[in-house]
């Protein structure tokens, strides 16, 4: 099977205290209470002013094109908090970079670890990835935490312009090759 199809298969999987499926566009209201406080997306993607806003993107950056994305379910209410996606999937080279992001109200509880080192587990046992990255903004040093208790190591600091922004920013790329996993 090739890459697609693997996460194809694994497109619903849960961990200890979530669950990982598809984003619906039912989540829009979900989503919408994640991306409408400034603190939750200062370092992924510009605040969200409308529920309008929150279907345009579900519609338009999550469903368009759904393998690799999985929304965060709260195991108990079923509800989206969060988002975890590979970004800039190389088939060729067999890596990835992955990106996150979790709802507040959930910060500080080791759900975004706990899901983080799930996706590392299915790219070195079911997806045959070779790397994973993680990128985090110099400042966002929670998700810099997240990545070390996954298992990354600080690859290199640079440079770069933000997506959404276009300022140039400090950048921390963190790594986690195969060959350093251990199941």
């Amino acid at each position: 099977m090739n890459l697609w199809t693997q996460l194809a298969a694994f497109s619903f999987t849960e961990t200890a205290h979530a669950f990982l499926r598809p984003v619906l566009f039912e989540d829009a209201a979900a989503l919408y209470k994640i991306a409408s406080n400034p603190d939750n997306t200062q370092f992924i993607f510009p605040t969200e002013a409308s529920l309008q806003e929150s279907q345009y993107v579900i519609a338009n950056y999550f469903m368009k094109n759904p393998l690799g994305i999985w929304a965060i379910c709260d195991k108990e209410s079923q509800e989206m908090i969060g988002s975890v996606k590979f970004e800039k999937i190389d088939e060729i080279k067999k890596e990835a970079e992955l990106g996150y992001f979790l709802r507040q109200d959930y910060w500080g509880q080791g759900l975004m670890t706990e899901v983080v080192r799930e996706m590392v587990f299915l790219s070195f046992t079911q997806f045959d990835l070779k790397r994973l990255a993680i990128i985090t903004h110099v400042e966002n040093l929670a998700s810099q935490k997240v990545a070390q208790k996954a298992g990354f190591r600080l690859y290199r600091q640079f440079k770069g312009s933000d997506r959404y922004t276009r300022k140039m920013r400090d950048y921390m790329e963190y790594r986690y090759e195969r060959g350093d996993f251990n199941e």
